[in-house]
This record gives structure tokens, sequence and C-alpha cells, in this order.
């Protein structure tokens, strides 16, 4: 699953109500909190200048402290199944169901989304892709989500996998 502008959308004041449901020390929040707020920006283009803009979303991707404050925002992803499984590694996010799961791919991926809704965060459908994998059975064909069926993906730019032998 691949999600929209993933750091760039992620809302401080739903960042900062988890932070506080994970009982951190006040000194911590109060560092963070200082960290988000206050920020500002400026677009320079040639010699032009233009006003500064407040930042009021948003964590910046480079930086020590972002890649903790999304992992948070994706707390709320899990499987409603204890078949499925879910990886998630910086902005990428893998969900494995078996053919045979008490909970399928479609019913797995709306409870996904209505979190993502939830928490203001933005599927990106055009690249999220679905790859299934099954012994060449048709009475086996798993309905799709509506998303791009491929058969074979990168995944963590290291791992090729293919629906094929």
């Amino acid at each position: 699953m691949d999600f929209s502008k993933a750091f760039d959308l992620v809302s401080h004041l739903i960042v900062l109500n988890k932070l506080n449901k994970l009982h951190l020390p006040d000194r911590a929040i109060n560092w963070i909190l200082s960290y988000l707020t206050g920020r500002t920006q400026v677009v320079k283009c040639n010699v032009s200048i233009s006003l500064t803009a407040s930042i009021n979303t948003s964590i910046v991707q480079g930086s020590g402290s972002g890649p903790m404050l999304y992992a948070i925002m994706k707390s709320v992803f899990y499987t409603i199944s204890l078949m499925n499984m879910l990886i998630k590694y910086a902005d990428d996010t893998t969900f494995l169901v078996p053919s045979d799961s008490d909970v399928g791919l479609v019913d797995q991926f709306s409870h996904v989304k209505h979190s993502a809704d939830e928490n203001r965060m933005i599927i990106s459908i055009i690249k999220t892709k679905e790859i299934v994998f099954r012994r060449p059975n048709p009475r086996l064909c798993i309905n799709p989500v509506a998303i791009r069926k491929v058969t074979s993906a990168n995944y963590l730019l290291e791992i090729t996998l293919c629906d094929t032998l």
C-alpha cells in the first residue's frame, strides 16, 4: 500500500493525541510539540521570495524524529484476523492475506482504508499494488480490491516477488 504524501499530510494534532495516549513523560511530549509548532517556510525563485507561511501539517522526513512520528501515525493499522499479516516499514505497508483467511483481502483493505480516512492519511490507489500467489486453479480465483493487479513487485527495494515459478 502506498500513501500519498505520507510525511507531508501528518496532522500535528492527531500525532500529538496519539503521543498523549502513550503516557510519555510531559518533557518528551513538550519537546516534540516545540519541534512541530511555530515552523514556517518561504519559497525563493531567482530573486523573488514569497511571504512566510506557517506549517501546520507534516513531519520532516529526513529528521531523526520524523520516521518515529510517522510510525506512531501508522499504529492504527492492524490486521482484523490472526491469519493475516501486516508488515510496516517507513511509509510502506504490506498485507499478507492467505486464501483460507477468515477475513479476506477486501474486508482487510476496507478496514485499513477506514483507519486511514479517520487519521487523514490518503492511500494512493494508483500506486498501491496487489499480487496474488496461488496454485493455478480457476476455482480459487480471489475477488480483487479496486487496485492495480501486478505479476511482480519490488518489496523494500531488495526483494522482487513474482507470481510465476
